[in-house]
């Protein structure tokens, strides 16, 4: 019976679909294995001659998925590999294939998909061959790097599709069966910490065997020899069984001993697969960071060189790399290394998640590495995540951490911001968090009119004030001593109830209220009247129980009505002392609130030990003290006590632990207007070897101090000198420094001297010989004033000692 091609062509179709859709209108609902239609292959001998050691046959002839999974290591495609061994056994190549598709695409009048081609085994085959890998992985490797980049959906180069093939054969698991099994397990022991429980499903954690009885055994033993030994004897094959085994027994029980298990294990060119190094450090980081790991120390390795090295960026997978491996390498690791890593990951074409350019970002900008920070930024548009542009509230919020960095610098078209024009080049759009920071970086730079320009633009564009936006106006307000400027912005904070509660607000208005009457006191006012001003103030905003346990107020005092309960803030305590020690600053009076102040910061309590976790208290202290000739022996116990501290506790507040404050160099610069003052040259000599000794770098306001003890000595030459090595070290002369110099007597011996020793300078450096610093001169003091100050020396050689 004769047929017309239309019969024709419908029976050879029917006979190549499967027997549910032969009938008219049915199509298939899942695609089946490719089929070419002019040569059959024998799956099962297939299937058989790529069997990996020791595993099961593939079923190739499963349907293939229609979507990617979306985990880490995507499951291999079966369509990939009937494809890829048609393509091998017809002569057409993975590149010819793709030619074909693209024709026949473009044919139907659709647009060209640039993707990466499927890789051939007779590329993987010469790729493990070349790199001196065993080629009876390759159809594994292949089946692996293929559903990855069927998955992926994006281009490669022909170098990074070698390096995927490298880095995948080094892995000691190249088949999917191991990572599917990984996972399990890993979810089931990461389940039972998480929630403090026992594991619920042990079957699925696979046990130790006996082979891996006597490795534990040695890793107990001696894990950096007699392990490595027999690590490194052991067969790709034995490695792969034993590893997973291992890690899961050292993760429960002994997780210092793991590290350790990790570092031998991750040596070499055989190494377990990357998703299960990055599952067992991040295991590590969640749960022992804070106890432990943060300190641990194996002989040449730290936590974090431990992280450098288990999670090199040479080893990371180029199709599909597990993001939060590489964020925790990223979070971990140095300066060098994570700029190294992002340089690696552009270079190879890693790939990378908006999230992990974020992290990059974020990196960069506590290194202050701004250049960099602006590169990994550059990912974010690229990567056309409609959850990550540029504008969206995760992506500004970095950019609002990296404009803390931003100041002003001189330019061709005059000052201008750094950084933010930068940001506004790439497209960012500010929004009223980041201007609120361009406010404040303009008032920072000093120049005024900047942030009146950058204010002004604000109101312009209708952006609304926040308690940010009043903070910043208010610093500047009181920066400048604008109490009128300061009346009108409370007068607007106070028309807002959000910002009238909000305790930022309230503590900055609580302070310039303290700049305004106690710190810059008028002659005619009454110390106590201003005293009791601020503590009504106090009082309506904290409770005040905590000034009477320091000694502050008398316990019969009773507060006014309407008090509040509210727990006080460092900032607020720190203000009250410092207003009380203005108003009343008797010797007797600061010792005994000193003392009482140091049992309070030892008992831990809970409002007053914060207190000690910065230097402000101390200084206003040392401040106190400082005018009396007496108390110069316990100024010297003051820092002495900041040296060695006693152990805070946890602040009840936050949860963490309390640091003592070191002396800073605010501290020691009082400490050395105390001698100063009081002429005490040989013990001012003494704190200055003892900053040396410290390593504390002098700020202009310790150049003013010391150049002003030599004014009042009259000592011309050594103010000479001093201010030489100021101006040298990048500080220059201000008012106060011109303040000191009115009190020579001949102040033109003082530029005479300066003359002097510019002439010295150039003559000695048209010779080449390096200026040394003239020696401090020694000074002969009396008998009896050596009697009197004797106390203070074996104090200050006591605290030198220390």
């Amino acid at each position: 019976m004769s047929l017309c091609p239309h019969q024709l062509v419908r029976s050879r179709l029917n006979g190549l679909s499967p027997a549910q859709c032969r009938n008219p209108g049915r199509w298939p609902r899942r695609s089946g294995p490719s089929n070419t239609g002019y040569r059959l292959q024998d799956v099962s001998s297939y299937a058989t001659s790529v069997r990996e050691p020791g595993s099961e046959a593939h079923d190739f002839t499963a349907p293939s998925r229609l979507q990617p999974t979306a985990s880490d290591e995507p499951l291999e495609s079966s369509d990939f590999g009937n494809r890829q061994r048609t393509a091998e056994e017809s002569g057409q190549t993975g590149n010819e294939q793709s030619g074909n598709a693209a024709s026949s695409q473009q044919q139907k009048g659709r647009p060209r998909k640039h993707t990466t081609p499927p890789l051939t085994l007779k590329r993987v085959r010469a790729i493990m061959q070349a790199e001196g890998h065993n080629i009876r992985f390759a159809p594994s490797v292949l089946r692996r790097l293929n559903a990855q980049i069927e998955s992926t959906d994006r281009f490669l180069s022909s170098k990074a599709t070698y390096l995927a093939t490298v880095i995948k054969s080094n892995s000691l698991y190249t088949r999917e069966l191991g990572l599917v099994q990984w996972k399990s397990a890993y979810e089931e022991i990461y389940k039972a910490k998480h929630y403090q429980r026992a594991v619920q499903n042990e079957a699925v954690i696979p046990a130790l065997k006996e082979e891996g009885q006597a490795l534990l055994e040695k890793i107990q033993a001696d894990c950096s020899g007699s392990f490595r030994d027999a690590w490194q004897a052991m067969t790709r094959r034995d490695k792969a069984s034993a590893w997973q085994r291992l890690a899961f027994w050292l993760l429960q029980n002994d997780p210092k001993l793991f590290l350790e298990f990790l570092v031998v294990t991750t040596e070499g060119t055989e190494k377990p697969d990357f998703t299960m190094v990055a599952d067992c450090l991040l295991y590590i980081d969640n749960f022992y960071y804070a106890d432990w790991l943060k300190d641990w120390k194996s002989s040449t390795h730290t936590y974090e060189s431990l992280v450098e090295s288990c999670l090199n960026p040479k080893d990371w997978p180029i199709i599909s790399v597990p993001q939060r491996g590489v964020r925790l390498y990223i979070r971990r690791a140095s300066h060098e290394d994570v700029t190294s890593a992002l340089n690696m990951a552009k270079g190879r074409s890693v790939e990378m998640t908006a999230e992990t350019a974020l992290c990059f970002m974020w990196r960069f900008t506590e290194f202050e590495d701004v250049d960099n920070a602006l590169k990994a930024l550059e990912y974010i548009p690229i990567l056309k995540n409609p959850e990550f542009t540029l504008n969206s509230q995760g992506v500004l919020r970095h950019c609002c951490k990296l404009l803390t960095l931003d100041g002003v610098e001189e330019g061709d078209n005059g000052r201008n911001f750094k950084i933010l024009p930068r940001l506004l080049k790439m497209g960012v759009r500010p929004d009223r968090d980041m201007m609120n920071l361009v406010l404040s970086n303009a008032y920072k730079t000093g120049d005024s009119q900047l942030g009146a320009d950058m204010l002004q633009f604000m109101k312009s564009h209708a952006y609304d004030f926040d308690s940010y936006t009043y903070l910043t106006l208010l610093n500047e307000a009181v920066k400048r001593g604008d109490r009128g400027r300061v009346d009108s912005l409370i007068h607007e904070v106070e028309a807002e109830d959000g910002l009238r509660s909000n305790p930022f607000i309230a503590n900055k208005i609580f302070h310039s209220h303290y700049v305004f009457t106690a710190k810059h006191m008028d002659v005619d006012a009454d110390p106590s009247g201003v005293f009791y001003s601020m503590l009504d103030m106090y009082n309506t905003l904290h409770d005040i129980t905590p000034l009477k346990d320091l000694f502050i107020i008398p316990p019969q005092y009773t507060p006014r009505p309407g008090g509040s309960n509210t727990p006080p803030s460092p900032i607020a305590l720190y203000i009250m002392i410092a207003t009380f020690f203005r108003c009343q600053n008797r010797l007797t009076t600061v010792q005994r609130i000193y003392n009482r102040f140091r049992e309070l910061v030892k008992q831990g309590h809970p409002s007053i030990a914060p207190l000690a976790e910065t230097d402000h208290t101390y200084n206003e202290f040392l401040v106190a003290m400082r005018d009396n000739p007496r108390s110069l022996r316990l100024c010297v116990r003051l820092v002495e006590d900041m040296l060695h501290p006693p152990k805070l506790p946890v602040n009840s507040s936050t949860g963490e632990a309390m640091i003592h404050a070191k002396p800073s160099v605010r501290t020691w610069t009082i400490l050395l207007s105390a001698f100063i003052y009081h002429r005490q040259t040989q013990a001012a000599q003494k704190i200055k070897e003892m900053m040396a000794k410290h390593q504390v770098k002098y700020d202009d306001s310790t150049w003013n101090t010391i150049i002003s003890g030599h004014v009042n000595a009259q000592n011309v030459p050594e103010a000479a000198a001093a201010i030489k090595e100021m101006e040298e070290q990048g500080f220059s002369m201000n008012a106060y420094t011109m303040r000191s110099l009115r009190y020579l007597r001949d102040p033109e011996r003082l530029w005479v001297a300066i003359d002097e020793l510019d002439e010295r300078v150039t003559q000695e450096s048209s010779q080449r010989v390096t200026p040394e610093p003239e020696p401090e001169p020694e000074y002969s003091i009396p008998e009896d004033e050596k009697a009197k100050t004797a106390p203070i020396d074996r104090g200050l050689q006591k605290l030198a000692l220390k």
